[in-house]
Parts: C-alpha cells; structure tokens; sequence
C-alpha cells in the first residue's frame, strides 16, 4: 500500500508497530484488528471518494458497478445505503450547508442575474436562471432531456423579470416566492432519499411552487419527467 507522500506502508511496519505497542499476546491480537478495521475504513472512504466524484461527473451506478468488478446493486448498497440510516435529517433551518455545489452555484448565479438585471429582489425567475446556467449540472440536464432548450428557458425567465431598481442591494434578498423553493428544496431531497440539497431538488421545488404556471411550466418541463430522469440516471 503507498500513501499519498510516495511511501509504502509494508505488512513488516504494521507487524512491528502492533509489538511494540503490545507486550501480551491477546493484546497483539485485539491491537492487529482494531489496526485492520482502520485500514478498512480508511479504504472504504477511498473508494467512495472517487465513486462521488463519479456520479457527480454522470457516471450511473451502473458504469460504477463494472469498474469495481460488482454489480450495480452492490454498489448501491455499499454507497448509497450505507450513509442513509445514520444521515441527519434534511431542516430548512440548515440553510445553505446542507446545499451541494451545484445547488448553492445555482443561488450564487440567482444573485449574479439579479444584480446584472438591476433588481433589488431574487425571485423564482431568477433561480430559474441559475438552474440552467451551467449547462453540465443535474438540473439542466433534467431540462434539456425534456427537449426543451436551456436558451429558450433563459429567455423567456429574461423576459419575465421586474424592471430596474433605483438601487442595488450588495446581498440581494429572496422574495416570498423565492423562499417558498428554497424551503421546499429541503423536502424534495427528503421526499427522494438524499441526504444533501441538489440542483435536482431546487428544480422539483421550483416547479412545485410555481403550479404548473411558471417559466419551466410554460415550456414544458414537468416534476414527472424530471423524476423519471433523475431515476434513470441512477440506474
């Protein structure tokens, strides 16, 4: 085994450090297993360090599962199920920590359109924008699956924005609609097993609150095809 700074950790080393800490045989022996238990879990996090990196890159569990020499449902069961029962549960009282990267990119960008737009209130139009800002995230790619054009969903959330303020806010704040998603998101997560807010879960909110009268309802995006997307991606 070689460690990140080059060296290599040889069974000889692991041998002499469990003697020398430990006199009594017995000892030796509970010292040896609670040694190898951390090297389990030291190699266990060093997989699902990389399985994570790889379902964010859109790796399915699928790829996942072959690259490991497993199936996919053993995957799943090392990765997925494992953290489930011990996650804390989701609270909109969490705020934005519990946020993944894609999601608080999407406020982040919410933000950046508002200000570009001179308004002094981050509404759903905005969030809308930020949704399909990134054309690589969970979100858009729910959207564009749908056949609708992310271009198409930036100009008709464009249209739909409030004139000018006199002045500009250097944090701009949500409006009650705003906040109404950013609440639901926490739900939605909840509602689909994930332990963590995904852009995913901003776009089921956004759509829920808007009740199938907003931007994303106008062009045709539904919460059912966005679910049986994000399934299938999972499969």
């Amino acid at each position: 085994m070689t460690t990140s700074d080059g060296s290599t950790i040889r069974l000889a080393d692991m041998i002499g450090s469990i003697a020398r800490t430990h006199e009594d045989p017995l000892d030796r022996v509970s010292g040896a297993v609670q040694l190898a238990d951390e090297l389990d879990d030291v190699a266990d996090a060093l997989v699902g360090h990389f399985v994570d990196q790889a379902r964010r890159a859109g790796a399915s569990w699928s790829e996942i599962g072959r690259s490991m020499g497993v199936t996919k449902q053993a995957a799943q069961k090392r990765f997925v199920g494992r953290s489930q029962p011990t996650a804390t549960p989701l609270d909109p009282s969490q705020g934005f920590s519990r946020f993944n990267d894609e999601a608080r990119a999407v406020v982040v960008r919410g933000q950046d359109r508002a200000r570009e737009a001179g308004n002094d209130v981050l509404g759903v139009a905005h969030l809308v924008l930020g949704l399909v800002s990134a054309s690589d995230s969970t979100a858009a790619r729910a959207v564009s699956a749908q056949g609708v054009s992310l271009a198409d969903v930036q100009r008709v959330a464009l249209a739909t924005l409030p004139s000018p303020a006199a002045s500009v806010p250097e944090l701009i704040p949500f409006d009650a609609h705003a906040q109404d998603a950013l609440q639901r998101a926490f739900a939605e997560a909840e509602r689909l097993g994930a332990d963590s807010i995904g852009s995913e879960h901003v776009l089921l909110a956004v759509l829920a609150v808007d009740r199938g009268t907003g931007v994303l309802a106008s062009l045709g995006v539904t919460a059912e095809a966005v679910e049986a997307h994000l399934r299938a991606a999972t499969s």
